[in-house]
């Protein structure tokens, strides 16, 4: 046994300090939460953690920076937004001025408020700032390419060959006209000038030769302008039919009938060139004009059936019957005069039977003549049978064509008319005709009603003519200048870095424009010169397409930034958590590693007042 050195005790010391160290941190890991307090606590941790810590705060900055530029974008396209409702007003009211129901007065009006318009653009593009930064005007950007060129070419062509446009037709003149060759009758020359505008613009994205992010601008505007000098001719031509059997066919008379109801008095020849009042036509009798009333019952030839009918050379003839009546309609011609006959037989074996007929004499299509009577038949009005000559012309019928007369037929047993009306001096006009009236006619069984007119003694005072009218067009000159006025530029946009991540090159740029009236191309727009309203339409549809497409880009970056925003999101979280890992403390293992250095303490403490107290041993040997 040993007294001078209490090697247990020294033992037991050691251990002692040894486990109030470690308790001692394990206590600090407590108080601290982190298992990292020191970096002799974990050098390698430490450094990896320390690494992390860096990312993590970036990862943080850079969420921040993503909202920022967030916020910058949506600066950016509210001020596009209002930019966008201003260009849609102005070209409402380019389209409204347009119309040619305003006058110039309001033309100004709608002028001004265009004009103010585009200052607001200006306006607006100027004070669209984020932190300062305006985005809407800017003018720094840097230019790597211009190939915009302005050139004018001017082409004329002329004269052209003539075009010739030709009508030849027949028609009257009064005898004894001259002929007249064909010669130019009036000659016009006169420029139309039209204008047309053309416009086209795109933004393109571009890369350039040392791998930056830019963009081509281009666009395209020409103008058509035409001037088209022409010279257009009117000639006339008139001859006359020398050829005697030409020259007479529209002296022969000839009768024509639609139907066998609607029958024509006219001549063998109607020239093709229509002239109301001097047709060649004398008149008709048509069935539906024809009346006939029998034993009170009233009805027309037109809807009475048609026993038999024949057709000759220069003669038509139709029978009828109805109720026992027999109607014949016999219409003939011998080429220079014309007769129309009727004949009512009364066939039903009954005596006493009571007929009313009534005639209508309208003229030809829209022909007009005048009437007179040199028998004294009055006219324009309603004459008795007493005031019908039993013989001879009734009505002497003229116009500038022909004059002829019209009889009513008295030989044999003809009956003159009981009463005749007839329209005021001319007739044809409006539709006026010359009635004739048969009326309180007693007819026996057997006993034939016969009555009829003849057309004669034509007098043609007008000859046929060939016409030719003949116009010409020459086109002298077409001059045609074409200004085309084209910008493309290619150019790096000022623009705006936005750190996206914790580390180096990682960023997103975003561009900034020219977007003020200048830079849309709307900075002469309007409805009055110098500004040219078509010109105007083309541009703010441009304006719109360039808005358009900036909108878009701010829309793909935003969208862009937002998934961005969401990744450092995702980083800065799993990160955090693999840092936590490495630094922070388990409490729960730390815990559990103070209460075993703790019991390890409480034993060596023990232990050690057993050590001190082994050398007393020795005084029970000293005894």
């Amino acid at each position: 046994m040993r007294i001078a050195s209490n090697i247990v005790g020294l033992d037991t010391l050691n251990k002692l300090k040894i486990n109030n160290k470690a308790k001692e941190k394990d206590m600090e890991k407590l108080s601290s939460g982190l298992k990292i307090n020191r970096a002799g606590d974990d050098a390698a941790g430490l450094t990896i953690s320390e690494k992390m810590r860096g990312q993590i705060r970036g990862l943080e900055q850079a969420s921040r920076n993503v909202q920022d530029g967030l916020s910058l974008i949506n600066t950016a396209e509210g001020g596009l937004q209002e930019i966008t409702e201003i260009i849609q007003r102005q070209r409402e009211l380019i389209i409204q001025g347009s119309n040619d129901t305003y006058t110039e007065s309001d033309r100004k009006k709608i002028d001004q408020e265009i004009s103010k318009l585009t200052d607001e653009i200006n306006s607006l593009a100027n004070r669209t700032d984020f932190n300062t930064t305006n985005l809407l005007a800017r003018s720094d950007f840097q230019v790597l390419k211009d190939r915009s060129s302005h050139n004018v070419d001017i082409s004329n062509v002329g004269p052209l060959p003539k075009t010739t446009d030709r009508q030849r037709y027949l028609g009257f003149l009064p005898i004894g006209t001259n002929d007249e060759p064909l010669n130019v009758k009036s000659s016009t020359t006169k420029t139309e000038i039209n204008d047309t505008y053309n416009q086209q613009a795109q933004t393109t994205p571009i890369t350039s030769q040392d791998g930056r992010q830019g963009y081509n601008d281009y666009e395209k505007k020409e103008h058509v302008h035409t001037e088209t000098t022409s010279t257009k001719e009117y000639l006339f031509a008139r001859e006359l039919y020398t050829d005697t059997a030409y020259k007479d066919r529209y002296k022969q008379l000839d009768i024509r009938d639609s139907t066998e109801r609607n029958i024509l008095f006219q001549t063998n020849l109607i020239p093709n060139v229509q002239t109301v009042g001097i047709l060649p036509n004398f008149g008709r009798f048509s069935d539906d004009s024809i009346s006939i009333e029998i034993d009170g019952s009233l009805t027309t030839l037109a809807n009475i059936n048609i026993k038999s009918s024949t057709k000759e050379l220069g003669k038509i003839s139709v029978l009828y019957e109805k109720d026992g009546f027999e109607i014949e309609k016999v219409i003939t011609t011998d080429g220079s005069s014309f007769k129309a006959e009727f004949k009512v037989r009364n066939n039903s074996g009954d005596d006493h039977r009571t007929i009313n007929i009534r005639t209508a004499f309208s003229a030809g299509h829209s022909a007009h003549y005048t009437l007179s009577s040199s028998s004294g038949i009055p006219i324009g009005g309603t004459a008795s049978g007493a005031q019908i000559p039993n013989t001879g012309t009734a009505f002497e019928i003229s116009n500038s064509l022909v004059d002829f007369n019209l009889s009513f037929l008295s030989d044999g047993a003809n009956t003159k008319p009981s009463s005749l009306t007839t329209p005021s001096t001319r007739f044809g006009v409006d539709g006026s005709v010359i009635t004739s009236t048969w009326e309180n006619n007693d007819i026996s069984d057997g006993e034939v009603l016969e009555f009829g007119i003849s057309l004669d003694n034509f007098n043609f005072k007008q000859d046929i003519y060939l016409f030719t009218e003949q116009h010409t067009n020459q086109i002298d000159s077409i001059i045609e200048t074409t200004t085309t006025d084209i910008k493309d530029i290619d150019y790096i946009p000022p623009n705006v870095s936005i750190q996206t991540g914790a580390n180096e090159n990682q960023s997103v740029k975003i561009p900034l424009f020219k977007l003020d009236a200048d830079g849309l191309g709307l900075a002469n727009v309007g409805l009055l010169p110098p500004a040219i309203p078509e010109q105007s339409i083309a541009s703010t549809d441009n304006a719109l397409n360039k808005v358009s497409s900036y909108r878009g880009l701010y829309g793909a970056l935003q969208n862009r930034m937002e998934h961005t925003l969401t990744n450092v999101g995702n980083a800065f979280e799993n990160l955090a958590s693999s840092e936590s890992r490495i630094r922070d403390a388990d409490m729960a293992v730390e815990m559990m590693k103070f209460s075993q250095k703790n019991i390890l303490t409480q034993a060596a403490q023990a232990m050690l007042i057993q050590a001190n107290l082994e050398p007393q041993g020795v005084l029970q040997l000293l005894k």
